[in-house]
């Protein structure tokens, strides 16, 4: 009791001080045995200069008219209070708290002349509603505002001479909400003045968006006489550049609503947004939206339910020249004119005479439940100023049906049922003209059943374009984050917004699980499946081989008939290796090409083979080293010719290591080369089987042989560089007689097999699947033996059996004798003169299974004696041999050189010579 006592003596004192300074401030007002106080704002603030500005539209004086009008209506009415009059204090706000709370101070029934206010209709901030009901509360004076609507006035405890005829922002949030469910708009910025009015709805709508999977990915308070508009307007400009955002939730004042749509129209986002206001701003119709109408067109203003009075339009139109209101003049002046309500807004005038009615009715109860008819009008006035708390019950008790807003009630916290109209901003008669129209309504209901929200069809204005002539009507706009996946993909969640997500196509071995991507394959066993089509769950999966494909196991079956069909000429080979066309072909390099030959074919079979370890180490090793034996000795044969041949120029002497032997061991020297080469990468990179998973174009498994690139890149340079070598020999020995064509079937091979490696060399390495990889490899190492098979011992074989042994002999003469006698006149010498005979031969030479004419014998002279007086002298361009008498010859080539003998001699009468019947063999080496 101290405590108010000592709160009370303060405000007298305020109280005295600003009756000094309030003077000459304006009131409306009428006399009555009880005083109804009135605060509504009739000017704004004006910030900068802290004080009352210029006069609000004229609404604002409609409701100032709506309290003196429904005084003036009970007091007509029989019916109610009657013997009492009412009267009415109306002060102006200025649409500011300190304004509202130095007005309050004018109904403190200590500090007025006349204890009589019962009550007092408004503020219509909730901030200013607040402060009033904070200091009339102490003295027991209800407050029925008829426009605010802050959730934190519904708070009994604190303010419980609080009541109000609208409803609480908790449904007017609801209202948005339900908007935001009906249109899918899962995604919105949400800006909210930095008062209670603004912070209650945010917290409210937080709570409500949580619930209903709505995201808010922008929120910012807005102070008064805040001057960052345009940042503002730069953040929602950016958060839409990133998301499909479209919608923004106003929830201020109208001062910040009006900063807001100036920025709006300076940024020139007209069709970017989708304003939805509250009724801080929504109340004053387009005046917030001031000259940016095309910035703000397709705006919603979420407002209460206020239905026009029947009878108040022609109350007010009669008194507008004879009302006693002290702001009429001012009016009068801006307008100079008839009252036009040229920015129309709801008619809250309604709200405010049912806010006064209210009164009327709880005193009617009170008085007629506590005064009685034995009581006296003194007595009973008496009685009721001093039980305030008493009327605050009865008033919570009232209902009605308003004249306009239908059934009026409270509940327990003094507040009202939620009722509402959504207005929406478009563009009316011929496209120029901008004004709000009703398209919704949105009712309280009990009944769960009833669906709250009822609206209608909406012009949707949300375009890149600023010509209203081209708004047409069109398809509800967006306003999300993230567009939804389309079917078989997946959303990875922010983790910072529910709302906001990226879809991901699920792996090719993933199926779809409580939208998460769970993969098929089991690694750790090896267990692999595939996902069906429509990704819900594993199918099995086998694995799939070279040989697995039909037109592929071919290859394998081909590489086995060329193993058998290499044994039976290397069988043949071998059992007719004392034949002269076997001995004359180097036949020990001869044994380790086809040992090359058989391990190539066991390549192939190989490639076709499932992979395991010791596949996997062969397929390293055999190639290569089949690839060397076969192409290594080829090189040394075509070396050993051409080194042959050449050294025939330059000198007699034999040239070294074209033995036998020595071409054995040079072979097998230079095709260790691979086998290091390979056992170093099996060192290095331990041979291993991996596997193949499926992927999308191959829903099958395949087993690898893991090899290096570095290794089968080693592994080919070696190979195409032994070929190459042999196609250079080959080419340099082109020239040799046909006695020696071997060394065409050899740059035949080894021009094939470069054909082979260009073939199938890109191939391998560009292709994705191993088992096509196989094929090439199997494909390879079954022609390149092939090759070498027919052209080098096919035809040697074919030669043993098919061709006459006579015609096999190496050089066959059929000799016939001419003499040349040289005299002084160019006759034949005397037959004392000795002559050296010349013949012309007939010579066929069998060389490496060919019979050709003496005539294509080597361009270079060969020289053989076989004593002192004969000599043999055969020149390709002559085609003769020079010998003593008449003889025929025998060219037998053998492993370590050409060996010439003289056979008998026979004349062109058949006689022997006697003088020279003693041959002796001589090598030449050519």
């Amino acid at each position: 009791m101290e405590t108010m006592f000592s709160l009370k003596t303060f405000l007298a004192f305020v109280v005295s001080v600003s009756t000094i300074c309030q003077a000459n401030v304006k009131v409306y007002r009428q006399p009555g045995d009880l005083i109804i106080g009135g605060l509504v704002p009739i000017h704004f603030f004006n910030d900068t200069i802290r004080k009352c500005g210029e006069t609000r539209d004229l609404g604002a004086l409609r409701r100032v008219e709506g309290i003196a009008y429904a005084v003036s209506k009970i007091n007509n009415d029989s019916g109610i209070l009657d013997g009492i009059t009412l009267g009415y204090e109306i002060y102006d706000t200025c649409s500011s708290t300190s304004e509202t709370l130095k007005n309050a101070l004018n109904f403190i029934p200590s500090l007025r002349e006349r204890d009589d206010v019962i009550g007092v209709v408004g503020p219509q901030r909730s901030s200013s509603s607040l402060q009033a009901t904070t200091l009339l509360g102490i003295y027991n004076i209800s407050l029925i505002s008829f426009l605010s609507t802050s959730d934190e006035l519904s708070n009994s405890n604190r303010y419980p001479y609080f009541l109000r005829t609208v409803p609480p922002d908790k449904f007017q949030v609801s209202v948005i909400t339900d908007m935001l469910i009906e249109y899918d708009w899962k995604y919105v910025a949400f800006l909210y003045s930095d008062d209670t009015y603004g912070k209650t709805a945010e917290a409210e709508f937080s709570m409500q968006a949580d619930a209903n999977d709505i995201c808010i990915g922008y929120t910012r308070s807005i102070v008064a006489g805040a001057t960052d508009y345009g940042d503002v307007m730069k953040d929602l400009l950016s958060l839409k550049k990133k998301s499909l955002v479209s919608v923004v939730i106003i929830f201020t004042q109208f001062e910040q609503a009006a900063g807001i749509f100036e920025a709006a129209g300076e940024a020139d986002v007209a069709g970017d947004f989708i304003w939805i206001g509250s009724d801080g701003w929504g109340n004053y119709g387009l005046q917030p939206v001031g000259d940016n109408h095309e910035s703000v067109l397709g705006a919603f203003t979420i407002v209460p339910q206020a239905g026009t009075h029947p009878l108040f339009n022609q109350y007010f139109e009669e008194i507008q020249r004879n009302s006693t209101n002290p702001w009429l003049p001012e009016y009068y002046a801006r307008c100079n004119c008839e009252f036009v309500d040229e920015r129309p807004e709801p008619p809250y005038e309604s709200i405010v005479i049912d806010s006064v009615e209210v009164f009327a009715r709880g005193l009617d109860n009170m008085i007629t439940h506590e005064c009685g008819q034995d009581v006296n009008k003194t007595q009973c006035l008496n009685f009721l100023l001093k039980n305030r708390r008493l009327l605050r019950d009865y008033l919570l008790e009232v209902t009605f049906t308003s004249e306009s807003n239908g059934q009026v009630s409270f509940t327990t916290d003094g507040d009202s049922k939620g009722r509402y109209v959504i207005r929406n901003l478009g563009l009316m008669g011929d496209g120029t003209e901008f004004r709000f129209e009703n398209v919704g309504t949105w009712s309280e209901s009990e009944d769960e059943s009833i669906q709250p929200l009822d609206i209608g069809h909406i012009d949707w204005y949300v375009t890149n374009t600023t010509d209203p002539s081209t708004y047409t009507d069109r398809a509800i706009p967006k306003s999300v984050c993230s567009d939804p996946c389309k079917p078989l993909e997946v959303m990875r969640v922010d983790l910072l917004s529910s709302c906001c997500w990226s879809c991901e196509v699920c792996a090719d071995d993933e199926i779809i699980v409580d939208d998460r991507c769970v993969s098929c394959f089991h690694r750790e066993n090896q267990t692999y499946n595939w996902p069906n089509e429509e990704l819900t769950q594993c199918q099995p999966l086998d694995f799939v081989q070279l040989i697995d494909k039909v037109e592929n196991a071919l290859l394998l079956v081909i590489a086995i008939l060329g193993i058998i069909v290499e044994l039976v000429i290397a069988f043949l080979y071998v059992k007719n290796r004392e034949k002269r066309l076997i001995k004359a072909s180097s036949r020990e390099l001869g044994y380790i090409i086809l040992v090359g030959i058989f391990l190539t074919y066991l390549s192939a079979v190989l490639y076709c083979s499932p992979p395991n370890h010791v596949v996997c180490v062969l397929r390293r090793i055999l190639p290569s080293i089949g690839s060397s034996f076969i192409y290594v000795s080829l090189l040394t044969m075509t070396v050993r010719l051409y080194r042959i041949f050449s050294a025939g120029k330059k000198t007699r002497k034999r040239p070294s290591f074209i033995s036998p032997k020595s071409q054995v061991i040079l072979t097998m020297t230079i095709s260790l080369a691979p086998l290091i080469w390979g056992i170093v990468w099996i060192i290095i990179d331990p041979p291993a089987v991996n596997v193949i998973e499926p992927t999308s174009t191959r829903q099958y498994i395949e087993l690898m042989c893991e090899v290096s690139t570095e290794h089968r890149v080693g592994q080919l340079c070696w190979d195409v560089f032994i070929v190459l070598q042999c196609c250079y020999f080959a080419i340099k020995t082109r020239n040799l007689p046909a006695n020696y064509n071997q060394t065409r079937f050899i740059a035949f091979s080894v021009f094939s097999t470069l054909i082979v490696y260009i073939a199938f060399a890109p191939a391998f390495f560009t292709s994705q699947e191993s088992t096509q990889q196989d094929l090439y490899s199997a494909l390879g190492n079954i022609i390149q033996p092939s090759v070498v098979l027919v052209l080098i011992f096919a035809v040697r074989i074919y030669a043993i059996y098919r061709v006459k042994e006579e015609d096999q002999k190496i050089i066959t003469t059929r000799p016939s004798m001419k003499r040349s006698e040289e005299s002084d006149s160019g006759g034949r010498g005397s037959s004392n003169q000795p002559h050296s005979p010349v013949r012309t031969i007939s010579t066929h030479v069998l060389s490496n299974g060919s019979s050709k004419s003496f005539n294509d014998l080597c361009t270079q002279t060969i020289e053989a004696e076989f004593d002192s007086d004969r000599i043999y002298k055969y020149t390709n361009g002559s085609s003769k041999a020079i010998l003593s008498s008449s003889a025929s010859i025998e060219l037998e080539v053998e492993e370590d050189g050409y060996e010439v003998h003289e056979n008998e001699r026979n004349g062109e009468n058949g006689a022997k010579d006697e003088n020279h019947n003693n041959s002796a063999p001589l090598s030449a080496y050519v």
